[in-house]
């Protein structure tokens, strides 16, 4: 049994727990749901460390402090110096892998673990979220994603496995609401607001597949005003402020958010100095939701389902009502934001063009959204420059498949060169 000290629940350990005594039991399907956020959210072996660094790393968003760690060091480096025996590679993979095959057997489990509707769906909800978290977090570092748990799975594309989330999601909404049973909601860590988080991945997920007039409708969905987050105590700390604060393996890189010199944030911009500072000549220090063992991270942040809407709108060349929803990341002031996140800067005053505005979006989604490991992600969808052109703003474009997944799925593709 693992405890944590913050939340007064027992959390079975998944990998020493049998499966019987799990699946049987409306109380050990939430314990394992606990389970699933820890190992999701905790740990420099969990998912949420090893998406920042590779997307950190890959985009000039951090810098390593000490070539040492040899597995940030080839995230790093980039190119060919990155292969399948990377341990963050090996990490996120596998950890991923098994949150979904536990979120799996909730889904499975709960109409045999409980008589009541109500409760099975809520269950469900829960179970839909991480597996749909997960499909959608890997293929933005992996170029394909086996979606069944069984023996030498077939990998899927980008657009299947992104329509697989969006389906898990949809079906989670809808048993969400239907009305979550206070049984399941009583005994889940709390930080996690779920209908919020469902309906923020869907936006999220929908503007990656470009289904734009249904990312706007999910995003309008969001409470802004509702935090939703990973939650930590003494006992199971932050994962990104330890090792931060450790002033062993990463920092800021500089304050230009890893955008080039024609898109660096603007001077005054606050958002700036909420994320990070220079104490000293070249020193940069993260600050943002990285100072104290106990800082909660954010699921999603309001200014992401803002900067969607104003995403989508300039694809569908609905430049009018993309720029007032830039206008309002723009303006935004921190004592406005759930986060106190605040840019308090004039509204745009670009050209009315397609390509400007998508520019200017770009900027603020690198200086918004800040080590939340989208950044990778951002610069293959706004085409910035890739992995072998010249100025290339990432060093990969995708990633190996780790070896973790090749020693064991004979159905692995090859691996991407860039």
């Amino acid at each position: 049994m693992i405890y944590t000290s913050s939340c007064d629940k027992v959390i079975l350990d998944p990998n020493s727990t049998l499966e019987p005594d799990v699946v049987n039991s409306t109380e050990n399907l939430i314990k394992l749901i606990n389970g699933v956020q820890q190992r999701w959210s905790t740990d420099r072996a969990g998912v949420i460390y090893n998406l920042t660094h590779i997307s950190g790393l890959n985009t000039k968003e951090l810098r390593l402090l000490n070539p040492g760690n040899l597995d940030e060091n080839e995230i790093l480096l980039g190119g060919s110096e990155v292969s399948g025996s990377n341990g963050i590679l090996n990490n996120i993979w596998t950890n991923a892998m098994l949150v979904r095959k536990e979120a799996t057997t909730v889904i499975d489990a709960a109409d045999g673990a409980t008589s009541d509707v109500a409760t099975a769906n809520s269950l469900k909800a829960y179970g839909l979220f991480y597996r749909a978290i997960t499909h959608g977090t890997l293929i933005q570092f992996f170029e394909s994603v086996p979606l069944e748990i069984i023996d030498n799975a077939p990998f899927k594309s980008r657009a299947e496995v992104l329509q697989n989330a969006i389906a898990d999601l949809q079906t989670a909404q809808g048993f969400i609401n239907s009305g979550l049973s206070s049984e399941v909601t009583s005994g889940v860590f709390s930080s996690v607001n779920l209908e919020n988080s469902v309906n923020a991945l869907l936006a999220r997920f929908n503007l990656m597949s470009g289904n734009y007039s249904e990312a706007i409708a999910a995003a309008n969905l969001v409470n802004l005003a509702t935090n939703s987050t990973w939650e930590y105590d003494a006992a199971v700390p932050n994962p990104l402020a330890f090792w931060f604060g450790s002033q062993n393996v990463t920092q800021a890189r500089d304050l230009n958010f890893g955008l080039p010199a024609s898109l660096l944030p603007d001077m005054n911009d606050q958002r700036v100095p909420f994320y990070a500072h220079e104490p000293a000549p070249s020193d940069f220090q993260l600050i943002g939701f990285w100072i104290d063992n106990l800082d909660q991270i954010p699921v999603y942040l309001p200014g992401e389902m803002i900067l969607i809407k104003a995403e989508a709108y300039a694809r569908n060349n609905d430049l009018v009502n993309a720029v007032a929803q830039l206008d309002i990341v723009l303006t935004k002031t921190a004592a406005s934001d759930a986060y106190g996140l605040g840019a308090n800067l004039p509204a745009y005053s670009g050209t009315m063009t397609q390509g400007a505005i998508l520019d200017e979006i770009y900027r603020n989604r690198r200086v918004e959204l800040y080590l939340t490991g989208l950044s990778l992600e951002d610069t293959r969808r706004f085409g910035r420059p890739g992995a072998t052109d010249a100025n290339a703003e990432r060093n990969r474009d995708f990633y190996p498949y780790p070896n973790a997944e090749r020693d064991n799925n004979t159905s692995t593709p090859a691996n991407p060169s860039t």
